[in-house]
């Protein structure tokens, strides 16, 4: 008799439980961030001897921020780390420029969810 008084006790207390986990609001999500630096791997086979992360323009006629900029020249196979500074929102331009290039390309990435950069043929 005791134990049936205590599996009915413990299913009230479970029931009640569940009950006020379902009431509780949802969890906000964080707004997403940049990370504090790219990693930027080369795997081409050539020098990649210029790299730029650019935040857009917001809005026509202002002026776009570089945030990241390559100190020295990554060789062929190799990584280096950039850090951003005044970094804001996900979305960038990034800009390269491989010695065997006469013109730079770029690509729009979203840097919230990858923080590399991979550059290949």
């Amino acid at each position: 008799m005791t134990r049936a008084i205590l599996f009915a006790a413990s299913l009230a207390i479970a029931a009640a439980c569940g009950a006020s986990a379902s009431l509780a609001a949802p969890a906000k999500p964080k707004p997403a961030k940049a990370p504090a630096a790219v990693s930027v791997e080369n795997k081409r086979t050539t020098t990649l001897t210029a790299l730029q992360v650019v935040l857009p323009a917001a809005k026509d006629g202002d002026k776009e921020k570089v945030v990241a900029s390559l100190a020295k020249a990554v060789p062929a196979g190799k990584k280096a780390s950039i850090k951003l500074k005044g970094a804001k929102g996900c979305a960038y331009v990034v800009r390269w420029q491989f010695e065997d290039q006469t013109e730079a390309d770029e690509a729009d990435v979203d840097l919230c969810k990858d923080g590399k950069v991979v550059l290949t043929d």
